[in-house]
């Protein structure tokens, strides 16, 4: 076995998605990777249903104490991992401290994506440490206010998103039920109320949901797993019995109820009207300045009284030419990820 070139880290559904997108060019340029992922039913799920092969390497904590716990465990086991498959000449990573403290110890060079700049205490342990921050340009040079100088913070006219973006996945078995279900549909996601990023989300979710179920049937790709079960109860609400990408669904939804995320920029880049209940991110305001139908709103009956008006004539927007303007990550990446390894000092 050959040790790897290139180490990729994911800790998130999406990063799975972008590590699929990128590996068929590095393995083209003849680079040998390995992919570590955080035990997480999502993250996993999305590495399974892309066929991507992988280490599974810790897992999440819920509490502070947890939190910090497991990421100390997270090191000790990517060293034991290492000392089986070979030590690699670079990491690739997005938001993951223990994948960068390691990779840091041993001297590996650090090519980090992020575009979660809300996220402080990631960026607080991670920006120190890494030789190239990769980050959307809508940020710009907000990073340098955690430690890392502005020489290295390199930015693209786009998104994470557009990694994959226009990207056909095949679809799971059970949206031909999905099909039967009553329309309109409207796809919905929950902030992700275990981060620490996330505890002053003000939005009484849960009534919010009730509400939209009244409108039409709402897809609901829960943040946990242990949520399934109430979702299930709720009328008019269907979970995907199997993982189901955000694009897998894209030609079925007219309208995007979220948390301010990753799948509120993959509707809105499709043209799908948005509306981002989570907060006014930096990216929700680019792709709003960029003419992209997104919008924002924090008031149950605002999001209700909104999702009506747009619900009443559903129809997607024609963002050719707009997302045409738009400059994907993937090649940036690559390029630091080689400009990395031709520096490389490892042990």
């Amino acid at each position: 076995m050959l040790a790897p070139d290139i180490w990729l880290d994911t800790v998130t559904p999406k990063i799975s998605i972008a590590i699929n997108s990128m590996l068929p060019i590095l393995h083209k340029k003849g680079y040998v990777t390995l992919v570590t992922a955080k035990k997480q039913t999502q993250t996993t799920d999305m590495l399974d249903t892309l066929k991507v092969p992988y280490k599974t390497v810790g897992e999440y904590g819920v509490t502070l104490k947890e939190k910090l716990a497991v990421e100390q465990k997270r090191t000790l086991e990517f060293l034991e991992l290492f000392d089986k498959v070979g030590y690699p000449k670079v990491l690739w990573t997005h938001g993951d401290v223990s994948a960068i403290r390691t990779a840091f110890g041993l001297k590996i060079p650090i090519v980090y994506a992020n575009d979660t700049v809300f996220a402080y205490a990631v960026a607080k342990l991670a920006c120190p440490l890494v030789d190239y921050l990769v980050a959307p340009k809508c940020f710009g040079r907000s990073w340098s206010k955690f430690g890392i100088s502005k020489s290295r913070i390199i930015h693209y006219d786009g998104l994470e998103e557009l990694a994959y973006i226009g990207v056909e996945f095949e679809k799971p078995s059970c949206l031909k039920d999905f099909a039967k279900q009553k329309k309109p549909f409207i796809l919905f996601r929950d902030a992700e109320y275990q981060a620490v990023y996330c505890k002053n989300v003000k939005v009484n979710s849960e009534k919010l949901l009730k509400e939209l179920a009244k409108l039409g049937t709402v897809i609901c790709l829960p943040r946990y797993e242990e949520e399934r079960a109430k979702l299930e109860n709720i009328s008019n609400v269907w979970v995907p019995p199997e993982p189901v990408l955000t694009a897998q669904l894209l030609e079925h939804i007219d309208l995007m109820v979220g948390s301010g995320g990753t799948a509120c920029r993959e509707t809105a880049l499709w043209g799908i009207p948005t509306i981002n209940f989570h907060f006014w991110d930096a990216q929700a305001q680019y792709l709003y300045k960029k003419g992209f139908p997104i919008q924002i709103s924090r008031k149950n009956s605002h999001i209700i009284a909104e999702a009506k008006k747009i619900l009443a004539n559903p129809q997607k927007m024609d963002i050719k030419q707009e997302l045409n303007k738009l400059e994907s990550p993937i090649p940036v990446w690559t390029k630091y990820i080689e400009s990395s390894l031709q520096n490389k000092n490892i042990m």
